[in-house]
């Protein structure tokens, strides 16, 4: 349980749609390894499978995934059903590596910078460390635009952010994020106006209430809860956003549910889960969650998106697995 609801808290994103279980490649399509699963949207990690090439189209990413926290191998799987390596034994996915919500865009860090790869048209927009960063700090993927044009990155060492980085794509032109001090960016709205957290004001516990602010407009966006808190001494505040919509969760003794705003501030949804089930993140059309096997080494994953017109399965995982999909990010 605190696992799951760590991984959540990290970003752990998924997308609404299932994967081939086998789709012919046309002769021009480098080799990868396909799923071959039923159901279709089960996935398994390959035997072997090829290392994503450097340059060059491979096709959309719907899967970033690792089958175990720190010792196994993380792989893109894209929408085709096909899988590239993308590293051994790399940092668990969560927080390091993104794909944009449309699948196109490629995040991961390279060499001290971040680079952002185009899976369609085979472009790298790479982002240099700052002059003079500490050796120990890194990029990492904040919150995408719902429309994968823009996509903020924070520097940071140690939890300690130093700066915030929007790139804009397909140019891939990048610019810094001039916030106020102690503002953390907690989402992009419609407009492509980062949606901004006062960090000190919301450190105290219990939270019933968090403002927002538009970082163009200032204009105020309040998200209260109605049955427990936003965070206490046990469950840190997480904030999501995507497209018109603001999700936060919400803590009742050992119960958890999703709230869902719009940008105004008004509540449109609250989500309860049942035991052994926990947040993931905003999809296309709902909210995914993940129902975690008691056994998670020998058991599977169940992910599903949750909407009010009911629920569609979208993987099945390994028990241990770590994943990211499209739009997944810090927030």
């Amino acid at each position: 349980m605190n696992r799951a609801l760590g991984g959540a808290s990290a970003a752990l994103m998924m997308i609404v749609g299932g994967v081939a279980a086998c789709q012919a490649r046309s002769p021009a399509e480098p080799d990868a390894a396909v799923i071959v699963a039923s159901p279709a949207y089960a996935v398994e990690p390959p035997a072997q499978a090829p290392t994503l090439p450097s340059t060059g189209p491979v096709g959309r990413g719907a899967l970033v995934y690792t089958a175990c926290p720190s010792r196994c191998p993380t792989f893109l799987l894209l929408a085709d059903g096909r899988q590239y390596l993308l590293g051994e034994r790399t940092v668990s996915p969560p927080g390091n590596l993104t794909l944009s919500p449309d699948g196109r865009w490629l995040g991961r860090p390279a060499d001290g910078g971040y680079e952002v790869r185009d899976l369609l048209g085979g472009a790298v927009h790479r982002l240099e460390p700052p002059t003079g960063g500490d050796a120990d700090s890194a990029y990492s993927p904040w919150a995408w635009s719902a429309d994968s044009r823009r996509l903020i990155v924070g520097y940071h060492a140690s939890g300690d952010v130093r700066s915030y980085q929007a790139l804009e794509f397909p140019g891939g032109r990048a610019g810094a994020l001039d916030l106020p001090r102690g503002q953390e960016p907690v989402g992009l709205l419609p407009s492509g106006e980062p949606l901004l957290l006062d960090v000190a004001r919301h450190d105290r516990r219990p939270l019933k209430r968090v403002t927002l602010t538009q970082a163009d407009t200032g204009r105020a966006l309040t998200l209260t809860s109605g049955a427990g808190v936003l965070a206490d001494a046990d469950h840190g505040l997480t904030v999501q956003v995507r497209g018109e919509r603001v999700y936060t969760l919400e803590y009742s003794g050992d119960r958890i549910a999703v709230l869902e705003f719009d940008v105004t501030g008004r509540q449109v949804g609250r989500l309860p889960l049942p035991s052994g089930q926990f947040p993931v993140g905003p999809v296309d059309g709902g909210f995914a969650v993940v129902q975690v096997p008691q056994d998670q080494a020998r058991g599977r994953q169940k992910l599903e998106a949750v909407s009010p017109s009911g629920r569609r399965p979208l993987f099945d995982v390994p028990g241990l697995a770590a994943v990211v999909l499209p739009g997944g990010a810090r927030h």
